[in-house]
């Protein structure tokens, strides 16, 4: 098995850069989201669709997890169940923990009369990470549900989780056999419908599909195209104007577009061999990205509510941001970076164990 990008060169700055692009683009269209109705600043971030940092989220994470399940195959030396395992705790460790504290926040912040989360419901649909399943069906307007601009960002973070239940089978296939599924998955999402918010639409196959093909190509040795962060940026805005435009005419078209513009790009990063002295804001940012993600929503939601009251709408927005940039911090640095460490140090332990069950064996035998 050929050694990955990831396990040759670590983690790559150029993806943490494209990490900070989706962030941004994420938190500019929840502001207009939540700003949107009383700030025409945030009015302004609702016409393009830059909900589609969620896509290149995607992407980035069918590359990603595709080189990892791979490298730790190859570290449990080809044993699947080996291998798998770790993958799978690895990924519950490093996802779960900081999902299960925010929402334990959350569920605090609810019973003491703090409007930062939504309902019981939504609480669990995050925690159990079928919040896709759970907001599908609210987006389609089914009552008893709870506060969307509080806790629905849950539902992407579902829909990766249940990517990496059948991400270890996908990878065990021969190559040409993966290459195939991701194909017809991208070529089945763009011949069906998939409004905003339907059931379809909150599984994002597409997204995922072409990191998978990403890394199949890299590990072949495929010329991939280069492009620096400012063009990475261009992509992604052609990409926000797209989904707008496309979205009611043909919405699983356009998902799936998207993601292939995404791979592009992230196919440009994933070849990168830049590695910088002093990493830029935007790398930092996207190293903190994944724990942005889960505060910044019901942060947003909560000082929209709480300053809102007191007709403080100048602030709402400055105050929202800083306080967003603190609890990430605080979060990433007690919670989301040591399950990261703990994450590797199972996989490791798990692969190793079974590296010297064999040796055992062999000696004894």
């Amino acid at each position: 098995m050929q050694p990955n990008l990831i396990s040759l060169r670590g983690r790559l700055a150029a993806l943490d850069e494209l990490r900070g692009l989706a962030i941004l683009a994420v938190l500019a269209s929840h502001v207009g989201l939540v700003f949107g109705p009383e700030l025409e600043a945030a009015r302004a971030l609702t016409v393009p669709a830059l909900g589609v940092g969620v896509d290149l989220f995607f992407v980035i994470s069918g590359f990603v997890v595709a080189e990892n399940a791979q490298q730790l195959r190859r570290e449990a030396q080809g044993d699947f169940s080996r291998g798998a395992s770790a993958f799978w705790g690895r990924r519950v460790l490093r996802i779960g923990l900081p999902v299960w504290t925010v929402v334990g926040l959350l569920a605090v912040f609810q019973a003491s009369g703090i409007p930062l989360g939504g309902t019981d419901a939504d609480l669990k649909a995050a925690g159990g990470f079928y919040a896709n399943f759970h907001w599908a069906s609210c987006f389609d307007g089914e009552a008893g549900c709870g506060a969307p601009l509080a806790a629905s960002h849950f539902w992407s973070l579902a829909s990766e989780m249940q990517f990496y239940l059948v991400a270890p089978f996908l990878l065990a296939l021969r190559p040409r056999w993966t290459a195939s599924i991701c194909l017809v998955a991208l070529i089945a999402g763009a011949l069906f419908e998939r409004p905003w918010g339907g059931f379809w639409w909150t599984f994002r196959a597409d997204g995922l599909a072409v990191g998978v093909l990403i890394s199949l190509g890299a590990a072949r040795g495929w010329r991939l195209p280069t492009m620096g962060v400012t063009m990475a940026s261009f992509w992604l805005l052609i990409a926000s104007l797209l989904a707008r435009i496309l979205d009611a005419l043909a919405s699983g078209f356009a998902l799936t577009v998207i993601a292939v513009i995404f791979g592009l790009v992230v196919a440009s990063a994933a070849q990168s061999r830049r590695r910088p002295e002093k990493p830029s804001a935007l790398q930092r940012l996207g190293e903190l990205s994944f724990s942005i993600y889960l505060v910044h929503l019901p942060i947003m939601t909560g000082a929209h509510e709480i300053l809102g009251r007191r007709e403080l709408e100048a602030v709402e927005l400055p105050i929202a941001i800083v306080t967003i940039l603190l609890c990430a911090r605080l979060l990433e640095h007690w919670i989301t970076r040591p399950a990261q460490i703990l994450g590797r140090r199972f996989s490791a332990w798990i692969c190793d164990h079974g590296a010297n069950e064999r040796q055992s064996g062999r000696v004894a035998a």
